[in-house]
């Protein structure tokens, strides 16, 4: 059964006639992605020799999806979706980002807004909380966590609403249209050209880390000679200032190889948080 899936999958990349497809985060501005990472396309589509057609999925689990069943070649992904497809199908993650400060971690922040009287999570027991997608490291897997340390069942003591994207979760939270957010540390400054009095209409009351910096994924039916490609274009990317700007608008300032030992924790949480394995 396994040789009939994988001829299938080999069959499958035969007919994209040298197409690379390439996934994106799921974002409410999916258009906008796609423009703005349109040198990141050109420039992969030179160093592999092939065509790269993006994707924008409209979640976490349809990159997982497409990672698994070879529809998608490689994504752009954070670490618990990462972890998530490795255990489904031995997806591999090829580099890590680097954040401003050069480190490999960030947090995940609880962001209110700033006229709601609220100071802390206990306060919001009973409210709306806005989560990006239940496959989020920063926007749930690590908030969970920080509330079971603070007694806080996550289930049942709030009232959760799933939005899609950390900038839907950022504006419900600006408007008022949810009483608390989760997303991750940087995900305000990409709203701040849309919304300039983001930072002054919404507050971090709550935080937790560090968590390991996203990175890319490549499915289990790509090649290897596509792979290797792949990880010397992204490693020499930081050389080409005017492509590897429009990266940093996303929170990559640096990439280093990856090392899957850094997803460790992540991986640990999963089982415990989400299967509830120990």
């Amino acid at each position: 059964m396994k040789k009939f899936v994988f001829l299938a999958l080999f069959l499958l990349s035969c007919q994209r006639h040298n197409v690379f497809v390439l996934g994106y985060y799921p974002s409410s501005e999916s258009e906008k992605i796609i423009e703005d990472l349109k040198p990141l396309q050109i420039y992969l589509e030179k160093k592999l020799n092939m065509k790269v057609k993006p994707f924008i999925a409209t979640d976490y689990s349809a990159l997982i999806e497409g990672l698994c069943s070879g529809k998608i070649d490689g994504s752009f992904l954070s670490a618990l979706p990462y972890i998530i497809s490795k255990n489904k199908c031995s997806a591999k993650i090829i580099i890590t980002s680097l954040r401003s400060d050069g480190t490999i971690y960030y947090k995940s922040y609880f962001i209110v807004n700033s006229k709601s009287p609220y100071k802390s999570l206990y306060d919001l027991k009973g409210k709306t909380w806005g989560i990006p997608d239940v496959a989020s490291t920063s926007g749930y897997l690590f908030p969970i966590l920080r509330m079971k340390q603070l007694g806080l069942d996550p289930q049942n003591d709030f009232k959760k609403i799933q939005l899609n994207s950390h900038e839907n979760v950022i504006i419900a939270v600006y408007n008022n249209e949810v009483d608390f957010g989760t997303i991750y540390s940087d995900g305000r400054i990409l709203l701040k050209d849309e919304y300039p009095d983001i930072f002054e209409k919404t507050r971090v009351i709550d935080s937790i880390g560090p968590i390991p910096n996203d990175g890319f994924v490549v499915s289990p039916y790509l090649d290897e000679k596509t792979i290797e490609k792949l990880k010397s274009a992204f490693l020499e990317l930081p050389k080409d200032s005017f492509v590897f700007s429009k990266l940093r608008k996303y929170g990559w300032y640096g990439v280093v190889s990856a090392n899957d030992s850094l997803y460790k924790i992540v991986e640990k949480l999963y089982y415990e948080v989400i299967l509830k394995k120990p």
